[in-house]
């Protein structure tokens, strides 16, 4: 996916909540070859789709990747857009969390599932930003932890991703978070 057609600056590093959160890149979203954003719905079609379905699962979507490799690894993010946080979300693995089965690409079954709200919506949400012509940037902030094999193994963490994401976006919270 080709990058922003503006020249985008953000900082290496930020802090929310007394913790450094390095800089991922920009999320970027699927254009075609004249630069115009890719947008699919995939309820589209359905019959009365407006009254069955939230207007988070009705799209537009699109497919949305970090424009740096993430690990996979025990983590929490930030989406920060024009400099203010709009999201800080939890993730037991960075990696999968960003990649098509995740939030960066959104299919039928995951819009029909009330258990991918939350990747419905970023997507949704980082999709309208770039249709606007606007960047979104990804911090990560990597937690101690056992990953997904020690998770699976029972192995207890030793900072729990979504308590630390619960603790900044108590600090720093943004327009994109679900209501408290």
């Amino acid at each position: 996916m080709p990058a922003p057609a503006d020249e985008h600056w953000a900082p290496q590093r930020i802090i929310l909540g007394r913790r450094p959160f390095d800089h991922a890149g920009v999320l970027l979203v699927e254009r075609d070859q004249y630069g115009q954003v890719l947008t699919q719905a995939p309820l589209e079609g359905m019959a009365a789709v407006e009254h069955r379905y939230p207007v988070w699962a009705q799209g537009p979507f699109g497919r949305v990747e970090p424009e740096r490799r993430l690990p996979g690894r025990p983590g929490v993010f930030a989406l920060v857009q024009d400099g203010t946080p709009r999201y800080v979300g939890g993730s037991t693995d960075l990696a999968r969390t960003f990649s098509p089965r995740g939030l960066g690409e959104i299919s039928r079954r995951d819009a029909q599932r009330s258990t991918s709200e939350e990747a419905c919506r970023l997507n949704r949400l980082v999709v309208a930003e770039a249709l606007r012509g606007r960047a979104v940037d990804l911090y990560v902030l990597t937690v101690r932890g056992p990953g997904r094999l020690g998770a699976l193994l029972g192995a207890a963490p030793d900072e729990d991703p979504y308590a630390v994401a619960e603790e900044v976006a108590a600090q720093h919270r943004g327009a994109w978070q679900l209501p408290a």
